[in-house]
């Protein structure tokens, strides 16, 4: 900072040493200085070129649209080239992005259009994006006749993109609804591409308009939008605007004829029945009257595509149509179209893609629900052995390739998971862990199998597992904002603490490289003109800025830093590098986005087992809720942190090296302004206040737990686990102690408060002690409650590395008490005031010291209950390969014994070891975590230790 301070007194003007200083100040994130250094240059050479170029884009990059207009005009003023001038224009379109609604469309729009209109007026337009740019003035006017007819006029001549052009024509009709011209349009389109199913959607939705609006349009009708062939005939059926049922079934008969004459079928016709179905439906119209019946309009689709995998996806949405009473009928013609008989294996793979298509389709009917375990146990069994049998399909497919039979390991699991549900026992966890790490040795590639382990590792609490099937998706990029958070959100309650500082360190690393690096798309989108590109970057960089996930994450690995400090320097110097500032809440509540994807897990679950809309709301909200309030503990440690360095600063201790004698931080309950400042203090009670109010208002209302019988959900908010421990008490209790200490003399109050905080943690660390004890009984599932007892571990340890913090606090303000009292004692004694002030100061001291001597042995107890668990032997080997009540030809199953398996690579030994394997991984993760989790508690009894006074 130093030599660009010293570089940029000189104010260089040539263009390597201005690219230099650019880097530097791109990489620490300081944008505005690489304004500040062109401005300066291009005061000095106004004429040049380059260097008004490179303003220009340093406005860009801090998105000051303004002078992006104002640097673009006297580009084109000494250059009069169109691209300057349009990057005027775009400016300009920004500035109305950023406005408000009415500023920008009587204001600043209307500028934009008059710009472009001189340049069109002297006939000036030269490129394709000009005319783009002008189109998305007016759109976003309004003006959609006037767009109309740049299409349709000279201008559109301009318009290269073969596609642009009758998209745009169409979506113009469709805003301004004429409907006729937009159904014919459609229609044509359909013509030339009948598997397009957004033509679909529109052509519905103009068929619809027209039907109740009344127009009637039975003959031909010659239009500007229709085209003809090239010898000039097109069949009527073509050019007629479908303004009844009748003709809408009529236009989709000839789509599907035309469809079944090619050599290679396509699947929009079939699907358009369905939409067009479904669509009279919502209306309350009798579709089956029109369309005929719903079981039939099923399976022709499926008698056409139901050996491809697209099958059930295609299906799924129009599912909810059949009715309750048809279901069985439904499945029952599925079932005799594949034409397996009961335990017959397919021959094909055609009919093995059939069957998988014919049991996806029976889960998405409901028929699995309605099984009871035993039953459920057995048709898992069934289909493994499906599963086996499809080995023998694999031989060239590639390992970057699905395996074509994973469908039923998949199948399996989620009915094995099924059961865990409505029995509890890890061992049904256990068995779908097992089938799903043998399907990925033979299909490495496939991640809906690794999405299953990482979820199931997780449930099981083996966030040492779960973190090895997270690094095998290789999420990143972009998916560390949409599938991070299924990992990142809940390792640290696992306790696999090396790993969540690495996890914390990629994801936060992603989202500050990508604030950087999307300022150089908008650069070069400018420089190539691609002007319909630039407010999606600026919504996206807006969109990754406001995620969630990068919110939750900053706090947590804040926190994080917090509970691994090693001693009360270390923990200021990680507060003040952080640049935490207890007054100003950083996060733009009003503009939190969930980009993350809560559907990326398929499942063939009913209609009301799929994760909906009120599911993906609770879950942002329970989310919004737990950064809340960790947020304010932020903000809470770091205003207590930082009184605690403001008394020090005042300290009469001679180590301090600071310059204050015999100054008393508080005097008859009052604060000096030379000691803590008064705004200090009251950040710090507003702040307490908040985090009091929130916690309060979360116990009064709590809300209910995602259902875990929805597989395809995240797994609840670490809010819940948080709320259950006695953290957010512990860490009130102290705040409140702290205020007492600042101000208040009442011994009695200081002493209660402490007594409270204290108890509160021994409390819970006696609770988590009795949990462990429980645990690890003889003939417990341990498994089955390890992942909570690990989380409610996690947060007391937490607890407890907040309470150090808060101790050393006290210790800085109790710390010059004490030095005060050492040089009063070598005085005499004037007055009885004085002596009462020096037993109420060295009560303080042995308050804080007992909370200190209590909070080490909570926390050497915890240690000791950790040490035990640590210390018990593994009895993961008691969990059976497959649980003894499934049946008998599932525990001599195709995973240990198949004449299969030199054919895939996968010997027997392999095979036979499988359970070892995932025993070794589930125990080496229990131990690893212990293992740190006792290694921070250490840590945190030393830490505990130094602020003894």
């Amino acid at each position: 900072m130093q030599l660009l301070d010293a570089v940029r007194t000189e104010i260089p003007c040539d263009d390597s040493t201005l690219q230099a200083m650019t880097i530097c100040y791109r990489e620490i994130h300081n944008p505005e200085r690489i304004c500040e250094i062109y401005e300066a240059a291009t005061k000095k050479e106004p004429n040049n070129e380059e260097l008004l170029t490179h303003l220009f884009m340093s406005y860009v990059r801090v998105a000051d649209y303004k002078k992006q207009q104002q640097t673009a005009m006297a580009l084109y003023k000494l250059k009069p080239k169109n691209p300057y001038y349009f990057w005027a224009v775009m400016s300009v379109v920004m500035q109305a992005h950023k406005a408000d609604e009415k500023l920008a469309k009587t204001v600043v729009l209307p500028l934009a259009e008059r710009m472009v209109k001189k340049f069109v007026s002297d006939g000036k337009i030269e490129a394709e994006q000009e005319v783009q740019l002008y189109l998305m003035i007016l759109e976003m006017q309004g003006k959609y006749d006037e767009a109309l007819q740049v299409v349709e006029g000279p201008l559109g001549e301009k318009l290269i993109s073969y596609v642009f052009i009758p998209l745009k024509r169409a979506s113009l009709l469709m805003k301004l609804e004429r409907w006729r011209d937009t159904n014919i349009l459609y229609k044509l389109l359909l013509r030339e591409d009948m598997d397009r199913w957004s033509y679909y959607m529109d052509y519905f939705t103009s068929a619809l308009a027209l039907l109740d609006s009344g127009q009637n349009d039975s003959a031909k009708v010659a239009d500007s939008v229709t085209p003809t062939d090239s010898d000039g005939s097109i069949d009527a059926r073509w050019q007629v605007a479908d303004c009844t049922l009748e003709m809408c079934k009529d236009f989709l008969s000839l789509l599907l004829s035309e469809n079944e004459a090619l050599s290679r079928r396509l699947r929009g016709p079939y699907l358009a029945y369905l939409e067009f179905y479904r669509r009279l439906h919502e209306r309350g119209d009798n579709p089956e009257e029109f369309l005929g019946d719903i079981v039939e309009l099923f399976m022709r689709y499926f008698r056409n595509f139901g050996d491809k995998p697209c099958c059930v996806s295609d299906l799924k949405m129009f599912l909810p149509l059949l009715p309750n009473n048809r279901t069985k009928d439904f499945i029952q013609k599925v079932n005799e179209t594949v034409g397996l008989r009961e335990g017959e294996l397919p021959s094909s793979i055609r009919r093995m893609q059939q069957h998988i298509s014919s049991v996806q389709l029976s889960r998405c009917v409901g028929c699995h629900m309605d099984l009871n375990v035993v039953d459920k146990l057995a048709l898992a069994s069934s289909l493994l052995q499906y599963y086996d049998h499809g080995h023998t399909f694999n031989r060239d497919v590639l390992q970057t390739e699905f395996a074509c039979n994973d469908p039923y390991a998949l199948l399996a699991a989620h009915i094995l998971y099924d059961v865990w549900v409505d029995t509890g026992s890890s061992q049904h966890i256990y068995d779908a862990i097992l089938v799903l790490e043998y399907a990925l040795t033979v299909s490495p590639s496939n991640f809906h199998i690794k999405l299953l382990l990482l979820r199931f590792y997780t449930i099981l609490g083996a966030g040492g597992a779960a973190h090895r099937v997270y690094e095998l998706l290789d999420v990143k990029h972009m998916q560390l904002d949409s599938l991070g958070y299924y990992h990142c959100n809940h390792i640290f309650v696992t306790g696999q603490l090396a790993a969540t500082s690495a996890l914390y360190e990629a994801t936060l690393k992603f989202f500050t490289g990508n604030y950087k690096d999307s300022a150089d798309h908008l650069t070069f989108s400018y420089k190539f003109g691609s002007f319909l590109k630039i407010e999606e970057f600026v919504e996206f960089r807006e969109r990754l800025k406001n995620s969630l996930h990068y919110a939750l994450v900053t706090i947590e690995r804040i926190l994080f830093e917090l509970v691994i400090s090693k001693n009360f320097l270390d923990t200021v110097k990680y507060i003040e590098g952080m640049d935490v500032t207890p007054e100003k809440d950083k996060v733009d509540w009003d503009n939190l986005q969930d980009n993350r994807d809560v559907q990326v897990i398929t499942s063939w679950d009913p209609h009301l087992r799929q994760v909906s809309k009120e599911i993906e709301h609770q879950i942002f909200l329970d989310d919004m809720s737990f950064l809340r309030i960790r947020n304010l503990t932020v903000r809470c440690l770091a205003a207590a942190v930082d009184i605690g360095c403001a008394n020090e600063s005042n300290s009469p201790d001679p180590k301090q090296q600071h310059h204050s004698d015999n100054v008393e931080p508080v005097m008859n309950g009052e604060i000096k302004d030379d000691a803590i400042s008064v705004p200090r203090y009251e950040t710090f009670v507003k702040i307490c206040d908040e985090l009091l109010s929130l916690y309060e208002s979360f116990t009064a209302n709590p809300t209910i737990q995602v259902s875990q019988n929805v597989i395809g959900a995240p797994l609840p908010s670490r809010l819940y686990g948080y709320l259950a421990s006695s953290s957010c008490c512990v860490l009130l209790e102290l705040f409140g102690l702290i205020k007492l200490l600042i101000q208040d003399n009442e011994d009695e109050s200081l002493t209660k408060m402490a007594s409270t905080a204290a108890e509160l943690v021994t409390s819970a660390v006696r609770k988590a002690s009795g949990m462990i004890k429980v645990h690890g009984s003889d003939g417990t599932d341990q498994l089955a409650g390890r992942r909570g007892v690990l989380e409610y571990v996690v947060n007391t340890v937490e607890m407890i590395s907040f309470a150090a913090i808060l101790c050393g606090v006290g210790h800085s303000l109790v710390r010059p008490f004490k030095a005060t009292l050492i040089g009063k004692s070598k005085k005499k004694k004037k007055n009885c005031n004085n002596q009462r002030n020096q037993q109420s100061q060295l009560r303080r001291i042995e308050v804080l010291n007992k909370l200190v001597s209590e909070l080490q042995g909570a926390a050497e107890e915890l240690d000791s209950a950790l040490e035990y668990w640590e210390s018990l032997p593994p009895t993961l080997s008691v969990i059976s390969i497959f649980a003894e009540d499934l049946p008998s030809h599932l525990q001599a199953l195709c995973l240990f014994e198949s004449e299969h398996g030199n054919q895939n690579g996968c010997c027997n030994s392999t095979r036979s070891g499988l359970g070892s394997a995932v025993d070794t991984k589930l125990y080496d993760s229990h131990m690893s975590s212990l293992r740190e989790i006792r290694n921070l508690l250490q840590v945190k009894i030393k830490y505990l230790s130094s602020v003894k006074i």
